[in-house]
């Protein structure tokens, strides 16, 4: 479960520009407490965990789908899957950001987060970060994509748990700054989150290319991938 762990800490840390262009503003507003820097700390702590816990739900129910259809035979699919979301993600930050129109669930989930970030308590704080790990976010859905690629429940449980804290650092430094973060520097580190996002997006689809390229396109060879769980002969 190492691999998994890793593999999933891996593309948390490489989305981290990511998290700071999308979370940070978030955590820049965020009520947590102002007058004990430990008690803020440990509200902003809950948050996250908040949210790491909704992902690892999600890596279970993407991996237990996995134990009714298995799709391991298409892995190189969700690599050019998760590619494509990020090129599209890089598109919509660099050519414009459209408006887009949220469904009553969306303003249903982020009119909870605002009653539970008014709250201001430890548990209302956790809550929203539950609430948060449920807003839409293409980074979170390759990250899915990938975990329901390892193969099993537990290994896309623990790539999840992996990508979720992986997240943490980037956005509990932006919490630690945010007195020194002016509205000009958020501008500079936006403009480089387009670039980052393209090259997640060519990394990934190379992987799904299938080019026989060590490390950058390796190849896979689909039977050495076990065999699919629906399609196996009844013993007589």
């Amino acid at each position: 479960m190492l691999v998994e762990f890793f593999a999933g800490m891996l593309l948390g840390l490489a989305g981290s520009l990511h998290c700071i262009g999308m979370c940070g503003p978030l955590i820049l507003i965020f009520p947590f407490n102002t007058n004990s820097k430990i008690v803020g700390y440990f509200q902003n702590a809950l948050y996250h965990f908040g949210r790491i816990f909704i992902y690892c739900i999600l890596g279970l129910l993407f991996g237990f789908v996995f134990q009714i259809v298995d799709l391991k035979y298409f892995e190189q699919y969700f690599s050019l899957a998760i590619g494509g979301l990020f090129l599209i993600l890089w598109y919509r930050e660099f050519f414009g950001k459209q408006k887009v129109n949220q469904g009553a669930l969306q303003r249903g989930v982020l009119r909870l987060f605002g009653k539970a970030m008014q709250s201001q308590s430890f548990l209302g704080m956790f809550l929203a970060g539950m609430l948060n790990g449920l807003l839409p976010c293409g980074l979170v859905y390759g990250a899915l994509l990938a975990a329901f690629g390892t193969g099993s429940t537990e290994g896309s449980f623990i790539f999840m748990l992996g990508f979720g804290l992986a997240t943490i650092p980037s956005l509990m430094l932006v919490y630690s700054l945010k007195n020194i973060i002016t509205v000009k520097l958020r501008n500079h580190l936006s403009k480089f989150l387009p670039w980052w996002l393209l090259l997640l997006g060519v990394w990934f689809l190379l992987r799904g290319l299938n080019l026989g390229i060590p490390y950058l396109s390796p190849k896979i060879h689909p039977h050495s991938v076990r065999e699919s769980s629906c399609c196996k002969p009844m013993k007589l």
